[in-house]
């Protein structure tokens, strides 16, 4: 779904991006009058009438109309239809609309998003705010200058005044009168399934998430260099797909992701194999001072954007229209070391030996993990804590989140805004699950697919619907339900995955234990892109809102420090976000 705006039937009409894909639609309500308004591919817009209700799926499936009608057999409220059509394939919002109101959901990731401005409701944060004439709010971006990210639910709240962000358990319910609430829709899965169950559920899941996206016969490209990707490529190859695997060389010698990556095509057979080589890929920062993606929210994503495009050409040179990518798979299959907490209470001998496993691989100092591991604070009063001062990599990250810091260089008053919002958030913030493990995984799921979802949205200018099957609701599910003690070992590299690609991936492949390493071609991007940077400093949007030190920023990028591009990264996604024309004269 390429921005479409969602409407109540009272609703009206917004703008159309400023990256227009797909083609114009508009599904009327039963009254007659306008419901949904936007730009879709075909097959990507799928709706239904049902007597006097209305029920619509947009985004990737294979669902129809007779499907629709099938699936929302005996449904009576917007809310049952929407019900209706949990656990099927694919990533989409579900509209659905009847005489007791609407309901509007996105996906249990986050990757499909919803927000609104009471009764109007849209995927895109921008389309809304241009529909009310709503401004950037500058106290957002300032907590958006948090590294690594602002903690939860920071990081997911628009950037724009009066526009408000749907939490990815919730679905939004609009009275016939226009009032709007938010219900929670899902519980998580608690993590109880023995790991074999698990990973045949993660198995099928993944199976049924690859055999959606595209009709039987497309020619279809998969990312082949993770362990993630290679095996989405060899659920397509099993579901006799014509795949194109598509590996990008990095500059760093000690990168691995090539030889494994020709491995698997060469066992798996039926893979046309597209090796990208290191100096045909744009470096980070490449096209930076270029924004021309309107993306509705500052992102990270813009750092590493020109690499990604160019596979994405490449895949479209084949003839592919999608592309299987395999964000989401470590934010689900990799154990966060908060996890080990969560363990603590179903198996502490194992949490206890995995900790020390942790501390001895990161040098966390005896008495600061043991100190870590028996912190009772609350959400509330953790989130407090935070200053945005100190080193957001230091000491055992065994808290309800990241450390986030600020850079140097953000302004005194942007500091000062920034702790004020956190100590008001803590007064009512509450975590997405009352466990620091499992709320960990969570909120580094969501943020991972808000990076995704814009390299996605990015895509589609090249003719290309970038997939991502690790963050459709089935494979969520899947991974979330395993017994901890599954997926927890630091020993062990994405156990539940290996275990559920048996006779999936070859052998060699599945017992995969590395994982390349981005570092050298950020380093080496930066120096190759210092006159841009140094470009953006100098004309600085950010300072022009009294949010940094525009000098300090310089003289950083002049002589960098260690921590210096760490911190970078949000800077830097603001400052290409308000560079985008008319995001940086809203406010």
């Amino acid at each position: 779904m390429a921005g479409p705006l969602l409407r109540t039937p009272t609703g009206v009409p917004g703008p159309r991006p400023r990256t227009p894909t797909g083609v114009p639609g508009m599904v009327a309500h039963a009254s007659g009058r306008p419901w949904l308004v936007g730009r879709w591919q075909p097959g990507e817009a799928v709706t239904a009438a049902i007597g006097p209700n209305r029920l619509a799926a947009l985004g990737e499936h294979r669902l129809t109309a007779d499907d629709l009608r099938r699936l929302a057999r005996g449904a009576r409220t917007a809310e049952q239809l929407c019900e209706s059509l949990r656990g099927q394939p694919g990533s989409f919002h579900v509209i659905a609309a009847g005489p007791d109101g609407l309901a509007v959901q996105g996906s249990l990731s986050g990757f499909r998003r919803v927000y609104h401005h009471g009764p109007l409701a849209g995927d895109r944060a921008d389309v809304l705010a241009a529909v009310i004439g709503a401004g950037v709010d500058d106290e957002a971006l300032a907590v958006r200058l948090l590294s690594p990210f602002a903690p939860w639910p920071l990081f997911w709240n628009p950037v724009f005044h009066r526009i408000a962000a749907v939490r990815p358990d919730e679905r939004l319910v609009v009275a016939p009168d226009g009032t709007p609430r938010l219900r929670r829709r899902w519980q998580p899965p608690a993590p109880t399934v023995d790991p074999g169950e698990a990973a045949t559920w993660l198995r099928d899941a993944l199976a049924a998430a690859v055999a959606v996206r595209g009709a039987p016969g497309d020619v279809l490209a998969s990312d082949l260099s993770g362990m993630d990707s290679t095996s989405l490529c060899a659920l397509a190859v099993r579901d006799g797909r014509h795949v194109i695997g598509l590996t990008c060389v990095s500059p760093d010698p000690l990168d691995d992701d090539l030889p494994w990556a020709e491995t698997a095509a060469r066992e798996l057979g039926k893979v046309t194999h597209e090796v990208i080589a290191g100096d045909a890929s744009p470096l980070p920062y490449t096209d930076l001072h270029r924004p021309a993606d309107g993306f509705d929210e500052p992102t990270a994503a813009v750092m590493y954007r020109a690499g990604f495009l160019g596979a994405s050409r490449r895949a479209a040179g084949h003839g592919a229209r999608v592309r299987l990518t395999g964000f989401g798979g470590d934010e689900l299959l990799t154990a966060d070391p908060a996890l080990q907490l969560s363990l603590l209470r179903t198996d502490p001998r194992a949490a206890i030996r995995n900790l020390r496993l942790l501390r001895s691989a990161y040098r966390w100092g005896r008495t600061a993990t043991l100190r870590a591991a028996f912190d009772r604070r609350p959400y509330g009063t953790w989130l407090a804590s935070l200053t945005g001062d100190g080193d957001a990599g230091a000491g055992p990250m065994l808290g309800w989140g990241p450390p986030a810091a600020l850079a140097p260089w953000v302004s005194p008053d942007a500091r000062a805004t920034v702790r004020r919002i956190l100590r008001e958030q803590a007064a009512s913030a509450t975590p997405l699950l009352d466990d620091r493990g499992l709320h960990g995984r969570l909120a580094g799921l969501h943020a991972g697919a808000a990076a995704a979802r814009h390299l996605a949205q990015a895509s589609r200018r090249t003719g290309v619907t970038v997939a991502l099957p690790y963050l459709d609701d089935a494979v969520v599910e899947a991974a979330l339900s395993v017994r901890l003690a599954g997926v927890a070992s630091p020993r062990q590299y994405k156990p539940l995955l290996a275990l559920a690609m048996r006779d999936v991936l070859p052998e060699p492949v599945r017992h995969r234990s590395t994982k390349a390493d981005t570092s050298i071609a950020a380093l080496r991007g930066a120096d190759e892109h210092r006159g841009t940077l140094l470009d953006l400093a100098d004309r600085s949007q950010l300072a022009d809102r009294g949010l940094i030190d525009a000098a300090a920023l310089r003289a950083a990028l002049t002589a960098p420090g260690d921590r210096t591009f760490y911190d970078l990264d949000q800077t830097l996604a603001a400052e290409a976000w308000l560079r985008v024309p008319g995001n940086g004269d809203a406010r």
